[in-house]
């Protein structure tokens, strides 16, 4: 998914199209003794099957600023295509499973879905994509008003070792406000402009939710489950839906997922994002079955 540098575009609706999966995590929590031990075998199986790996490092040095992201520098960032056409990014953090927006994928059959990962310039590549087998929809999305606007994607097959490297998840209770993040995307880099054939990267500040919920949206709210950034002309745009906003440190972590806004890097008009820390008690839900990685700093030789 891109990032514009310069004014920005209200994010599109996907088309609806066709029934989709859906995973409602107060069904994976019922008080049915069985259901929770056969989840913990699920689990305990997935656990052992899965080798050591490390989340949330980049490729080369970091290239501070906005501008064009360089090859192979965001290695979990992924472009997602319906029916061979791209229409959001996602963010990839297992070896077959990625994070989008549920806007991206509403109603959407799997195998309408595929996703390119490691990917540089979109419109030239050669590469069908990956196929998504299941979409997993937030079972409390509204679609009016892009609440809980978060959707995991599973893969057919695990992705090859070598082109992809997983972004981290974060802590439920991580304090964001006032953090310097980076968002980045295939989107629009102005205004109503075309999608760019190449990744944008925009380093932005995530707001405190107090001045979040005061931005000048009128009636659509901003909810506790999003949260605002953005920087002086700096901002996601228009075809930059489902893909990562990143806290950089101590490692690259999904902290948001491009969700909504009005127009690209207008003044009191952030860029809205889902807020993915809110979500871990049901991402944990929908990633069982997923080998997913630690930060680096948990390993010490």
């Amino acid at each position: 998914m891109t990032v514009a540098l310069g004014p920005y575009q209200r994010r599109p609706r996907p088309i609806i199209a066709g029934p989709a999966s859906h995973l409602n995590s107060r069904q994976n929590f019922d008080t049915d003794g069985m259901l929770r031990s056969l989840l913990l075998l699920a689990v305990l199986a997935t656990a052992s099957a899965c080798k050591p790996c490390t989340c949330g490092v980049a490729r080369g040095a970091r290239v501070v600023g906005g501008g064009p992201v360089t090859a192979g520098e965001f290695p979990w960032l992924a472009a997602v295509k319906r029916d061979g056409k791209l229409i959001c990014g996602a963010t990839v953090v297992a070896r077959d499973h990625l994070i989008t927006a549920t806007h991206c994928v509403y109603e959407v059959e799997a195998s309408r879905l595929t996703v390119l990962v490691g990917e540089y310039n979109v419109n030239k590549s050669r590469s069908e994509g990956y196929r998504v087998s299941h979409v997993i929809q937030h079972p409390d999305f509204n679609r009016y008003t892009y609440d809980n606007d978060i959707a995991v994607l599973r893969l057919a097959e695990a992705l090859p070792d070598h082109l992809y490297r997983p972004a981290c998840l974060p802590d439920d209770e991580d304090a964001l406000a006032g953090v310097d993040a980076i968002v980045s995307g295939w989107g629009s880099t102005v205004e109503k402009g075309p999608p760019s054939d190449i990744p944008m990267k925009a380093e932005v500040q995530i707001w405190s939710q107090e001045a979040c919920t005061g931005a000048g949206y009128g009636r659509r709210k901003v909810t506790p489950r999003m949260l605002c950034a953005n920087a002086p002309d700096r901002d996601s745009c228009t075809g930059d839906s489902g893909g990562p906003l990143l806290m950089t440190q101590p490692h690259y972590t999904v902290v948001g997922i491009v969700s909504w806004g009005r127009g690209c890097a207008r003044q009191g008009y952030p860029g809205v994002y889902a807020r993915v820390n809110h979500f871990m008690p049901w991402l944990r839900v929908a990633l069982r079955h997923a080998c997913t990685c630690t930060p680096p700093n948990i390993y010490k030789k």
